[in-house]
């Protein structure tokens, strides 16, 4: 990963310290986004502490900048299916980072997470009179649709045994597992003095949670130094999905949509590559049943993603109804690609370099089919995205950042805030 280097020295003497419950060996969106947002912070001269569970030769690999610290809080296990390393909030992991805070003379915690180690460093904050912030990746927690009864009880208790917080309760989702995966997000978020939504529509589900400390900061990440407005789009429409492959993500229904317009349209047409890993990925594969101009890359870093989105002309995004701000739509505008979404809750970074499209298969392959035979849209949103990106660039969201940070911190020598 590439770290701004260009940011004005807004953060000196600024110590931060980001917490992280999952795990850095795979670049979810999550992942991605408070990795980028550590870079841009610590390129403007703030000191940030990185405390998450991975082992230090995951944390070499991902590192987005060499001024970022990183502690390992050793996890006691991990949920095989999810893959989630389980720090329990303990006396013990308190007190470890009540010392880290201590010694590293740390100003603010901001959390990226909403399970133990997240909860001990709350904890660790409020007892040292710290102010806490909590980015809230995703309010639209889904969980599978059959025993959605029988899953809610098991979500609590799980999360009130990692936590050691008693669970909300508030009315958030139609299904009782949905509801629950989004009170454990809540319970959290209450702890903090300030709670960052990278979109306008999660931040007003937050607020109408009950939660009146929110505001809204739209993701980052590193500037794309290739990136080039398209101009003309000759020979096939080149379009990119990028994300887990998971039903969330609607992924069968991008490669069922890619099919039908290839059909439709015959070989050369479009070319279609899938970035990404997860459960879904054999359906998908089988889907495509080896068509030519479909092709399945896998997990890419974060710089062959960039390099991806140049190469590609349109980035395509299914979900409907999941996302908050997907990092699919930042790393788009920043390598001045347009965005064919479904979800017309999305705004940010969709105003100019976004084409809505219908959120059914035949929807979806019809307008395929059309940007295919008169790519005028998609140049437009490529020409689009070049006035927008200043935006989401890293010194934009770091100077953002740190103002929030400063209205928090006591001054010196007070009591904090709470």
């Amino acid at each position: 990963m590439n770290a701004p280097t260009d940011a004005v020295q807004v953060g000196d003497g600024l110590r931060v310290a980001v917490v992280c419950d999952y795990s850095l060996g795979y670049l979810g969106g999550a992942q991605t986004a408070l990795l980028q947002e550590a870079a841009a912070l610590a390129a403007t001269g703030a000191t940030v502490l990185l405390l998450s569970p991975s082992p230090e030769e995951v944390w070499e690999r991902v590192r987005p900048a060499a001024a970022i610290q990183h502690v390992r809080i050793r996890s006691g296990f991990t949920l095989p299916a999810l893959g989630l390393p389980i720090v329990v909030n303990s006396r013990r992991s308190r007190t470890r980072i009540a010392r880290l805070l201590a010694d590293r003379r740390i100003q603010v915690v901001h959390l990226q997470s909403e399970f133990g180690l997240a909860t001990a460093a709350a904890a660790a904050a409020s007892e040292a009179g710290l102010p806490v912030v909590h980015t809230v990746h995703t309010f639209f927690w889904q969980a599978p649709p059959r025993g959605q009864r029988l899953l809610a009880p098991a979500v609590r208790r799980f999360h009130q045994l990692i936590t050691g917080m008693p669970p909300t309760t508030a009315d958030l989702a139609d299904r009782p597992a949905d509801n629950a995966l989004r009170n454990m997000t809540l319970t959290i978020a209450r702890r903090a003095d300030l709670v960052l939504s990278g979109s306008a529509h999660q931040a007003e589900r937050l607020r109408r949670a009950g939660l009146d400390n929110v505001a809204v900061l739209p993701n980052t990440v590193s500037r794309v130094p290739a990136a080039t407005v398209l101009t003309s789009v000759d020979g096939p429409l080149k379009i990119i999905w990028i994300g887990r492959c998971v039903p969330e993500k609607r992924i069968l229904v991008f490669v069922r949509a890619v099919v039908a317009a290839i059909d439709q349209l015959g070989p050369g047409a479009i070319e279609a590559t899938v970035v990404g890993a997860g459960p879904q990925l054999e359906d998908a594969i089988a889907i495509a049943a080896g068509r030519p101009g479909i092709s399945f890359l896998g997990r890419q870093n974060h710089d062959h993603v960039a390099e991806l989105l140049t190469a590609s002309q349109l980035a395509v995004l299914t979900s409907y109804g999941f996302d908050n701000q997907p990092m699919t739509v930042v790393e788009a505008v920043m390598a001045l690609r347009g965005v064919l979404y479904c979800d017309p809750a999305l705004q940010e970074g969709l105003d100019g370099p976004g084409i809505l499209a219908p959120s059914d298969e035949a929807g979806l392959a019809a307008t395929l089919v059309g940007l295919a035979a008169d790519p005028a849209p998609v140049i437009a949103a490529s020409r689009a995205a070049a006035t927008v990106r200043q935006a989401f660039s890293p010194e934009h969201h770091a100077a953002e950042l740190i103002t929030a940070y400063r209205k928090l911190i006591p001054p010196a020598g007070g009591q904090g805030i709470r």
